[in-house]
């Protein structure tokens, strides 16, 4: 049974799951059948073992790191729409001594608004402070957001003092290239709004009845067209994408 508790603090985190559902008389049921022996786990109970599967994979992650010369960082700040609440995360890219790219998200953190270029800074070193890895930094990659850039500039101050960037810190900031090349685009469909909302309307108002659908489909193969979807544009955190 703790071996069975154990593998549902991990099937719990792996897909999201409340913690209630351990509770559900439905799956206690099927478990009881394959488990004689099993008992009803509580939510609370859940949400225990899973925060202790937490802090053992955040002890094996400070042992992995012990072994890393230099980690570059990449971070993100976002807002839950679900929540209401803004996060940052902070993910580690390194090298193994297989010459293997490895990845770990480092921290997952909840940052109130304004969201300011200290606190982020304050949050960043003390995710770095507590797995042993502030002096081992080689860059950090975040977007063009002016608080990024005084959290940046703060970091490098600090870390300057240590004499452990490598090239003086020219090479310490990185600026997101996904994140520059989304500005080019946006900017570049700024141009031609008028058109792409007339394709939107054309796309909603098809869609919208079954029947203009079937004829629209009629008059792609009357003109012998190849086959295409609707374009639409989806909007995504404040901003509109084309996608077909």
């Amino acid at each position: 049974m703790e071996k069975m508790r154990e593998a549902a603090a991990h099937w719990v985190l792996m897909h999201k799951h409340p913690f209630s559902i351990l509770e559900e008389e439905g799956f206690n049921f099927m478990m009881k059948l394959g488990l004689p022996d099993w008992q009803k786990i509580s939510r609370n109970t859940s949400k225990a073992d899973c925060v202790a599967v937490y802090e053992l994979e955040k002890k094996k992650l400070k042992n992995l790191l012990k072994n890393v010369n230099k980690i570059s960082l990449t971070t993100d700040l976002w807002k839950s729409k679900n929540q209401k609440i803004e996060y940052m995360v902070i993910t580690g890219h390194w090298i193994d001594s297989s010459w293997k790219l490895q990845k770990r998200v480092l921290s997952f953190v909840h940052i109130p608004p304004p969201r300011k270029g200290v606190e982020i800074s304050d949050a960043i070193f003390k995710c770095l402070k507590e797995r042993g890895i502030e002096n081992e930094i080689f860059t950090i990659s975040v977007d063009n957001a002016s608080n990024n850039d005084v959290a940046i500039r703060l970091l490098k101050d600090t870390f300057s003092m240590s004499k452990n960037l490598v090239c003086a810190g020219k090479l310490f900031h990185v600026r997101c290239c996904a994140h520059i090349l989304n500005l080019m685009v946006q900017d570049g469909l700024s141009q031609i709004v008028d058109i792409t909302d007339n394709i939107r309307e054309s796309v909603e108002f098809v869609n919208r009845s079954d029947g203009r659908l079937l004829l629209f489909a009629d008059i792609v193969q009357q003109l012998r067209l190849p086959g295409r979807k609707l374009f639409m544009i989806v909007e995504q955190g404040g901003t509109q994408h084309l996608r077909c």
